[in-house]
């Protein structure tokens, strides 16, 4: 235990990965719901008022009836939304907990329980959206596999829609470090533990977040990253599967483009 709880509190190599359950982690992925379902905080999702804002706004995009394709739909609470809003729904998420739960409230939507990285559609929608910053949290072979599925997914002319974290997020922070004891549990597992959170910065390329769970017997690490981008880094990276700029703005619910934000919303278009 002692040399990978050592090897667990290095810095992580750019973009490193860690093996163990995450999301689907069944203690993990009851807890990631209440999260998303805990309106009094932003962590998992972002509050319900800003939540219609920007389901109201995405949905005004399109016209009454059209497809679109949320992945990483979580709980559906995006999804419920631009149903009301009169458009043709599809949530996919590979957490059970959260397809179970959308599907149970909101039955006008259709809900796939999958991974975004296999999944294989054949223009099929007019809008695909990955809302919350999901777009960051990959990799970036990750992202080279979403980006070819995305535009197989779409229809000719159709919109990608995702909000990404610009390098302005993380100017000026430094790595850092914390630990807390939980003899009742927490968030990771429920047993006794010790966590270990540790915060690392990548220039304006990305950060990581790893934390290291120390419990009697195991030792278990989780790395999360948030990758950066601008609206240039974004096209050069999308363009060579075919995509091309729509629009920009700071803010899914459609606040306009300027070059001082910590956020930015694209639109792209299937070329």
């Amino acid at each position: 235990m002692y040399n990978k709880l050592i090897e667990y509190l290095k810095r992580p190599a750019l973009y490193e990965r860690t093996t163990e359950q995450f999301w689907n982690d069944p203690y993990i992925a009851t807890q990631m719901l209440k999260a998303h379902l805990d309106p009094s905080n932003d962590a998992a999702s972002r509050k319900p008022d800003v939540i219609s804002r920007c389901s109201e706004w995405v949905a005004s995009l399109l016209p009454e009836g059209a497809k679109i394709l949320d992945i990483g739909c979580g709980p559906g609470l995006y999804t419920k939304q631009f149903a009301k809003q009169g458009l043709r729904v599809t949530g996919l998420d590979f957490s059970e907990n959260s397809i179970n739960y959308a599907r149970e409230f909101d039955p006008d939507s259709e809900y796939i329980l999958q991974d975004y990285l296999s999944m294989d559609f054949d223009s099929v929608f007019d809008m695909v959206t990955l809302i919350y910053y999901d777009y960051g949290a990959l990799i970036p072979n990750e992202r080279q596999e979403l980006l070819n599925r995305v535009h197989k997914a779409l229809k000719p002319n159709g919109l990608f829609l995702l909000d990404v974290m610009t390098p302005l997020k993380g100017k000026n922070k430094q790595d850092r470090t914390s630990w807390s004891a939980n003899q009742s549990g927490g968030f990771w597992t429920a047993n006794p533990h010790i966590c270990i959170n540790a915060d690392y910065y990548y220039g304006d390329i990305a950060a990581c977040s790893r934390t290291v769970l120390i419990e009697e017997k195991t030792v278990r690490s989780f790395n999360i990253w948030d990758c950066y981008f601008t609206n240039q880094s974004l096209l050069t990276e999308t363009a060579p599967h075919g995509f091309t700029n729509h629009k920009f703005y700071n803010h899914i619910a459609g606040k306009p483009y300027t070059n001082d934000s910590e956020t930015l919303c694209a639109i792209l278009k299937k070329g």
